[in-house]
């Protein structure tokens, strides 16, 4: 069943991280307009937000969960387990993406965990199962980079350790593609999936359909605009790692960025993502030292390419997929008969918001995804 765990913040980080704030040094002012990257004024005003910021109120949401720890191939792999409250809750395992985090859920895991208290049927309950992927949070950081499918191979072994046999995944980012490989490898034990944001590769020629053909050219148009960050993630991690670790205005304005950039927006121009949820994350970043370790899984999938999903046969896992929008700097939107080539859709969702972090900033319209994607999943 796991090991129950006390999770805490490491206090000798978060005094580091006062003394640090309170000597950022900024560099010359290159913008204000985001064209160059982070926002000057912006992050001026994110670090004065950070030195004000109080860990402790982090430290009591950590403490209301249930945390435990599961050992497999040498690793503590650290997950949230949040029971369902109905007549047969139904095993739902959450993996975020990058720059992310197990918190990235914790207004969705009410919602899906007692939904009768939410305004939904009891009947759709879920048990929440909500890990932090290897070099992130307080799961070990691996002694090398783990592909998306390794990572789902752990996942299925980490719930039957928590005594699930059978189970239903969600993902979204790097989650997708953890997910994407439990419908792929584990059939037997996933009976369905649901993915946001899912990585979908493109056609290696021009011969598919139109729509595939737009993506493709939309894609290779954002990554000349905005793929800086995977480039570098895949290719140096460690000297990025040694900046990021050990300054929190670099960490600010790395991670921060990219928050605001993919949040999707509120009508006066704001991120629905919090500036405190936003604080907790960089914290939680700061405070577990975890940063290197989650820029690995670009890493590996630079380097292992036999390891990356492949289109054509997909499994015959029921495979639900919810595209999210609205975003600061729009995302290409997959077409569906792309979907097609790599999973069994089983339902198909477009939004106008909710952006890359729609547990964040929609969470009340992704649990209604996720109860219908897994409705038909239930026993009798």
């Amino acid at each position: 069943m796991g090991t129950r765990a006390e999770i805490a913040l490491d206090s000798s980080a978060l005094g580091r991280l006062r003394s640090r704030l309170a000597d950022a040094q900024f560099g010359p002012r290159l913008g204000d307009d985001w064209e160059h990257g982070v926002s000057h004024a912006w992050l001026t005003e994110l670090l004065a937000d950070w030195q004000r910021y109080e860990p402790a109120r982090l430290q009591t949401r950590l403490d209301g969960m249930e945390h435990r720890r599961v050992e497999l191939d040498g690793l503590s792999i650290h997950l949230v387990q949040t029971p369902g409250v109905g007549r047969s809750p139904l095993p739902l395992v959450l993996t975020h993406g990058w720059p992310g985090s197990f918190l990235e859920y914790a207004e969705l895991v009410p919602l899906l965990a007692d939904p009768e208290s939410h305004g939904a049927d009891s009947d759709d309950a879920f048990v929440v199962v909500t890990p932090s992927l290897p070099g992130f949070g307080f799961s070990d950081t691996p002694p090398r980079a783990l592909s998306s499918r390794e990572t789902a191979s752990l996942w299925r072994r980490m719930m039957n350790a928590l005594g699930h046999e059978q189970f239903v995944a969600h993902g979204s980012d790097l989650g997708a593609g953890v997910t994407g490989w439990l419908a792929r490898d584990h059939g037997d034990a996933v009976l369905g999936i649901h993915l946001a944001t899912p990585g979908l590769a493109l056609p290696r020629s021009v011969e598919g359909s139109h729509e595939e053909r737009r993506f493709a050219h939309e894609v290779a148009d954002w990554n000349r605009r905005e793929g800086g960050y995977m480039h570098e993630h895949s290719t140096k991690p460690a000297t990025l790692a040694a900046a990021l670790s050990d300054s929190p205005a670099g960490l600010a304005a790395w991670v921060g960025e990219k928050l605001v950039a993919w949040s999707s927006m509120r009508a006066d121009g704001s991120p629905a993502l919090t500036r405190e949820r936003m604080l907790d994350t960089l914290t939680l970043y700061w405070a577990t030292g975890t940063i290197a370790g989650s820029l690995l899984p670009y890493w590996a999938f630079s380097r292992h390419p036999e390891a990356q999903l492949s289109p054509g046969d997909p499994a015959p896992t029921p495979t639900a997929i919810s595209i999210f929008g609205g975003e600061r700097v729009p995302f290409p939107k997959p077409p569906r008969d792309l979907a097609e080539r790599f999973y069994t859709v089983s339902d198909w969702e477009e939004h106008e918001r909710g952006g890359h972090f729609p547990a964040l900033a929609e969470p009340a319209l992704l649990a209604a995804d996720l109860r219908k994607a897994f409705a038909s999943l239930r026993g009798g």
